[in-house]
């Protein structure tokens, strides 16, 4: 019982540290992914603030960017 209980805890543990850490991507590269994709798609993705997007998939691209060019940088 006891090792169930641990592993449960383990679980919850670690959906609570995914989640903010997607809630931290998001909040930290959203807007520099927003005017990347504006400027690579053309003014076309992503929508504007009222239509329903991705925010993460718009937040995640910025944040691999972002390592992507710290890691060309570095080499």
């Amino acid at each position: 019982m006891l090792e169930f209980t641990i592993d449960v805890l383990g679980w919850v543990c670690r959906i609570l540290i995914c989640e903010l850490l997607a809630r931290l991507i998001e909040k930290l590269f959203y807007w520099p992914g927003w005017a990347l994709l504006r400027v690579l798609s053309f003014g076309r993705y992503p929508p504007a603030q009222s239509t329903r997007h991705n925010r993460f998939a718009v937040a995640l691209f910025a944040a691999v960017s972002f390592v992507s060019l710290i890691l060309i940088v570095s080499t």
